[in-house]
Formats: C-alpha cells, structure tokens, sequence
C-alpha cells in the first residue's frame, strides 16, 4: 500500500464500503440453526459490533477475551488488502487489569480509639508475617498487614495473590468488630457475579478454591454477598445474593462427575441456606427465618438427620421463643429427637442418646425462663452443672438470679467462669454489667476485668469465640 497515494486509499475504501453494502442487501436472508441463549454465537447479535456502545469493562481499559460474534468478517477488513502475517496457533488470552483493588483510598482506616490499653500494650512485633498473626488471633495487625501488602507496589501481585488479601482484610475486620468498615470496603468488587470475574479471563495458578465460572474464590464471594448488603443499607441483597450462589452451586452439583466433588458442593449449598436464614435474622425478620428453617428440615427425613439437622431443629426452637411462639417451641423440643413407634430413639449410641437429652434439657429450660417461671428454670440450669454444658448452665444460671434479684450469688458464679480460663463476649459483657450494678467503683473494676482478660488472650493466642484477641471497649462497656 505504500504506492498508493492518500486519494487513492481514498477511493479504494470508498468502493470497498460500496461492495459491503451491495453485498448486505444483494445477500439472500438465510435462517441459522436455532441456538439457545447460552450460545457464543448468538444468532441475536448486531451484525456490526463496531457501531455498538462501548460496554462498562471497555470504557475502563479493561481488556476483553474476543469472541466469535463480536469480530469482524476478514472478507471486508481493510486489512486484508496487506499481506498476510503468520498467526499463533495458540494467541495469549489477554489478561484483566485488577489495579482498581490496590488503590489505597479504597481502605478506610481503623480507629485505635475503641479498643482498651490494656490489649495496645501488648502488640506483636511489626514484621511479624502474616500467616503467624492469623494463627496467633492478631486479627486487627492482620487487617492492617493485608492493606499494606495490597497497596505496595514494590512486589506485583498474582490476582490469586489479591483476592486471597482482600478475604483475609475482610474476615479480621468482621472478626474485630469491624463490620461497618469491611462492609464499605466490599463495595470496591462491584458485582461478584459480573462477567468480568469470569474464570476464562485469566489462569490462577495454584488456587484451589477458584470455583469454574468465576475467578474469584467461593469463600470471598460468600462473605462480600453479605457486607454488600450492609453496605448498600439493604439487607435483602444478602437473600437475594445466596439465592444465587445457590443456583450456582447446584448448576456445579449437577455437572460434577466425582462422589468429592458433589459432596463439596452439597455441603456449600447446606451452608447457603444456614446462611440465608441468618440473613433474614439480620433483617429482623424472625419469623421468616423460622419459617425458612422448617423447609430445611421438612427436606430431611428424621431417620436421616446428622447433626447439623438435629442444631437446624433446635434454632427453630429458640426463634420460636424469640417470636413468643412458646407452642412452636414445645413442639419443636419434644420433636428434635424423635422416637420410633417400637420405642426405640434414632440413635444406636447410647451416649449420643444421653447428649441428645442434655440438649432437650437445655431447650426446656430456655422454655421456662420465656414463660417467667425462673424457679423452674434454676433447677434446670443447676442440674446441668457438672455436665459437658456446665459453662452454658453456669451463666445461664447466673443470668437467672439477676432476674430473681440474687445478685450476691451472680458475682461468683461469673467470676468463677472468668478464674477457669473463660473469656467469652457473654460473660464479660454481663459480668460488667453486675459491676455497674454492684458497686460504684464500676469503671474501675470494668479496666482491671480488661486486663485480666488481655492476659489470659496472651498466653491462649484467641478468644473462646474465635475472634481477635484484640477486644473492643464495648465488649467490656467502657
């Protein structure tokens, strides 16, 4: 082309257009195959991509992989007029830029303010790695590292690399206390379903949790469906968003070919619907929860129940209390371990038979503290010290003489959980609530508790409930 003078290119691509368009509408109208909607080649598509409005990925920079439908015909490309070049047989798969997750604006800063100095004073070493944190329960040091290690720029990061920092940045700020920041922080991913997460896009080595269909990993999509919600201020996002992950993972149950694989997958769906239920107990809807439950047991047979159904059962029980539906709740305690007709239990353990009864005990006495009849209930919770519930007995027993007004025995039965190495966010927060209504030396005894509890994190690495050993000052009501 290099003879051709501008007003000839000229001419040649003014006929070249001539020949498109009395080839278009000279072209017989042929039906194609019909082809369902999943298909690449969609017989739908416009027929000229280049007059199309650029999409939200393109108007970034975003590369995108090409597909049939979206390249033009050779035959009328003005490049087929030069000489033809030599083609890789297998073209590299252009690669997505994740840059928009490493900017440092998107990490909001974490106050030191709410949290006791008596948990500051005791801080890990600051190059201690990362992987010993989390094992440690240094949770909020955690939190902190992951964002330094997302927004440094001397080491380029994998994107198995960032999406496994972003998840640990997520979980130490939910496991802090922190949900208000990691739900704002979860909005930088934009839709985890959106087709720019696709798993053609780019190869993850290494990354076993990389789901087919989607780059990022199951446990990350899981755990932004929720702090999105919150984030956006609209709880019903979180149903919503586990309802599609649920129609994910049974379109990957139905596809999997090994017995792991569907049990993998079974179980994720299990977790789902845990997960939506919870959800709508976030929502204040407990009733709907409750409702919800009963259709996830109602899916089992009793003969079949593991123990995940027998706990399912018992939640059903305690929102029934919670809702008032103290008949549900008879029903549902009489029925969570049920007996044949010959007489016999499910179980053919008889210790499973006798921890199956510790825990229709414990519902009966949560029974009888919804229906007032505290008397009842101290007998119940008394009777249920010594056994493998003695904690939950004892500071339920507690909670029972507050409400009787025996405060004087209240006070040494928490602080005798707290002497036994017991460090729950229950038992500090209602030991400081005795505190406040004891004595007027409250705040004082409240920092002392601290630091007793700040020690004993030391030397366990984490709290009883898994969270941080970093507690924050309203676990204590400072």
């Amino acid at each position: 082309m290099a003879g051709i003078s501008p007003t000839a290119t000229e001419v040649a691509n003014s006929s070249l257009k001539s020949l498109v368009n009395a080839h278009i509408l000279s072209a017989p109208l042929t039906r194609s195959s019909t082809k369902g909607p999943l298909d690449t080649d969609d017989p739908l598509a416009p027929p000229n991509p280049s007059t199309s409005t650029p999409t939200t990925e393109e108007a970034a920079g975003v590369p995108i992989p090409p597909t049939p439908s979206s390249q033009p015909s050779a035959l009328f490309s003005p490049q087929s007029l030069l000489p033809e070049r030599p083609r890789s047989r297998s073209p590299a798969i252009p690669r997505k830029s994740f840059s928009f997750l490493l900017r440092p604006e998107n990490f909001v800063p974490i106050p030191q303010t709410d949290i006791p100095p008596s948990f500051l004073s005791h801080a890990p070493p600051p190059n201690t790695p990362l992987p010993t944190l989390l094992r440690q329960g240094h949770y909020l040091p955690a939190a902190f590292l992951a964002a330094k290690t997302l927004t440094s720029t001397s080491n380029p990061l994998s994107p198995a690399e960032i999406f496994s920092l972003l998840y640990t940045r997520l979980a130490c700020l939910a496991l802090t206390n922190h949900t208000a920041i990691a739900a704002q922080e979860s909005l930088i991913l934009g839709d985890i379903h959106s087709p720019f997460y696709a798993s053609d896009a780019i190869h993850p080595s290494g990354d076993s949790t990389t789901t087919e269909g989607n780059i990022l990993p199951w446990h990350l999509r899981v755990l932004a469906t929720r702090l999105q919600a919150l984030g956006a201020g609209d709880a019903r996002r979180a149903v919503q968003g586990y309802y599609d992950l649920g129609a994910y993972a049974r379109s990957q149950h139905k596809a999997s070919t090994t017995t792991s694989s569907k049990e993998l997958w079974n179980e994720r769906l299990k977790d789902l619907g845990y997960r939506t239920g919870n959800a709508l107990i976030e929502m204040g809807d407990l009733s709907g929860a409750r409702r919800f439950f009963e259709s996830l047991v109602t899916t089992t047979a009793h003969a079949d129940a593991d123990s995940k159904t027998r706990i399912l059962e018992g939640w059903i029980a305690m929102l029934s209390l919670r809702t008032g539906d103290l008949e549900s709740a008879r029903k549902w305690i009489h029925t969570t371990h049920p007996i044949h007709p010959t007489g016999e239990t499910t179980d053919n353990n008889n210790n499973n038979n006798n921890n199956n009864d510790d825990d229709n005990d414990i519902l009966r006495a949560l029974l009888s503290m919804a229906e007032s009849n505290y008397p009842s209930a101290i007998s119940a919770w008394r009777a249920l010290q010594g056994t493998k519930h003695h904690i939950l007995a004892t500071h339920n027993l507690a909670v029972c003489l507050v409400y009787t007004g025996q405060l004087s025995e209240t006070t040494p039965l928490l602080e005798s959980l707290l002497n036994a190495g017991h460090n729950f966010h229950a038992l500090t927060f209602n030991l400081s609530t005795i505190y406040e209504l004891r004595t007027e030396h409250a705040r004082e005894k409240k920092l002392a508790l601290a630091g007793t509890v700040a020690g004993m994190l030391r030397e366990q690495g984490r709290d009883e409930d898994g969270k941080s050993v970093e507690r924050g000052v309203g676990d204590f009501k400072l």
